[in-house]
């Protein structure tokens, strides 16, 4: 038996129909997809990562070199991380008055309650 038969030559008797190769071609396409699929997370992260260094390229290109483009950089993220502590502290003091405001309510209550039962 041939392993390569040529396109004009009938198949041999007994060997595979066209549509049983068909079949098992289109069953190991769908195995290799299966294989091959990626995580929609991951593709996110890499998809990130090419727009951040597009842009650390744009802006070396912008500044002239690549060192006044990492200072601007630098001057953002700490711009931001400024930002950030403030507005993380704001909240935190947001969350202590309600608790505080939380507390005193529920010891209202009680108040209420006790006052209700003695009557």
């Amino acid at each position: 038996m041939r392993l390569f038969a040529r396109h004009d030559e009938p198949a041999p008797a007994g060997g595979p129909s066209r549509a049983d190769v068909k079949r098992a071609y289109d069953l190991g396409r769908h195995d290799e997809r299966k294989r091959h699929h990626s995580h929609p997370i991951l593709g996110l992260i890499i998809a990130a990562a090419a727009v951040i260094g597009l842009g650390a390229l744009y802006l070396g290109a912008h500044e002239g070199s690549f060192s006044r483009a990492g200072q601007v950089v630098d001057q953002n993220l700490a711009v931001a991380a400024d930002r950030g502590q403030a507005a993380s502290e704001t909240a935190a003091q947001k969350v202590t008055d309600a608790g505080a405001a939380a507390g005193q309510a529920g010891q209202t209550l009680r108040q209420n309650d006790q006052a209700s039962l003695q009557r």
